[in-house]
């Protein structure tokens, strides 16, 4: 893939919300390709560098709130009312991991553990969301939380 910034922060988005993982990880490997001397890729501070002529680059923002975006819709997809666990956890990540913090719709924060492709813990807590379903592949959980509290769920793949 010789492309990079903004139109693979898109692109990335856009395999994950279809569940292609493999896609969308490869679109993100693509924009951190280091950039040297002002090419295109990622600097070492992380901001994505557009090469503009040869040997100056600029700081293109579109790419670095694109590619962490697209990140998070591969572990997390959410609408109101639904949260799905890792609907496009490409294999390189699927061995083992953990995110804390994600910001899902309808007032809910996540914090998700994940072995071999399968989360193992996630603890939902409400931000002023009051119920949804939280799903992983065809098993699905309701939860119901007053405000500011939380719930962890163990063995949602079952």
């Amino acid at each position: 893939m010789n492309s990079f910034g903004w139109a693979n922060a898109w692109r990335s988005l856009c395999w994950a919300r279809l569940r292609d993982a493999e896609k969308a990880y490869q679109l993100v490997i693509a924009n951190l390709r280091p950039s040297h001397g002002g090419s295109n890729g990622t600097a070492f501070n992380l901001f994505d560098v557009y090469e503009v002529e040869s040997g100056r680059g600029i700081f293109q923002i579109d790419a670095n709130f694109g590619t962490p975006a697209a990140m998070t819709e591969m572990l997390l997809s959410s609408r109101p009312g639904r949260l799905e666990l890792l609907p496009a956890l490409p294999d390189a990540w699927a061995a083992s991991g953990h995110i804390t913090g994600l910001p899902a719709r309808g007032g809910f924060v996540v914090d998700l553990t994940w072995r071999n492709g399968r989360p193992t813990r996630v603890r939902i807590r409400s931000v002023g969301g009051r119920t949804t379903t939280v799903a992983f592949e065809d098993h699905s959980r309701g939860v119901e939380l007053e405000p500011g509290a939380s719930v962890t769920l163990k063995g949602l793949d079952r």
